[in-house]
């Protein structure tokens, strides 16, 4: 899957953090240590460098409680940026509307047309499947603005090495 890297390319896109980032589980991107995620959850699945990030995810039988998988991407100090979850159970646009709203800003994966909508202000990313359902979710430091509409995500991939 190409989904980290087109999380991390258009939360980049949206400019400095200003808002209070949602938790996922307990861990705040922008708050939370790379020791407490490990004493949460115990050792990662898997230990992966993408650019100055460090990612852990935790998959198969370390998956997390309702998700195939989740990432915490730390930044070089150790403290998680941005956490995506692959969900078991995929929930609808409904779903996500009735929990965030109408999102500020629609758009989709180059490679495959398959949507994502953006809630910059809540640090929340929704991806769907190409059958409509959604996929993943990412949350990060909320920001002020959305991305401008000429912004291209860039390919993304889960991490699998240790």
């Amino acid at each position: 899957m190409r989904l980290v890297w087109l999380s991390t390319a258009i939360l980049l896109a949206l400019g400095p953090v200003s808002a209070a980032a949602r938790p996922w589980k307990g861990v705040t991107p922008g708050v939370t240590a790379q020791a407490e995620v490990v004493g949460k959850f115990g050792e990662p699945t898997a230990r992966t460098r993408r650019g100055a990030r460090t990612v852990l995810a935790y998959y198969g039988d370390q998956a997390l409680e309702g998700t195939k998988q989740a990432q915490f991407h730390l930044d070089p100090a150790g403290t998680v940026q941005e956490i995506t979850i692959f969900l078991t159970v995929p929930l609808d646009a409904d779903t996500i509307e009735g929990t965030y709203g109408k999102p500020t800003q629609k758009t989709f994966v180059e490679d495959t047309f398959q949507k994502v909508w953006l809630y910059p202000a809540q640090g929340v990313t929704v991806y769907f499947a190409k059958d409509g359902s959604v996929e993943a979710l990412s949350f990060a430091a909320g920001r002020q603005k959305a991305a401008p509409a000429s912004a291209k995500p860039a390919a993304a991939e889960t991490a699998t090495t240790r």
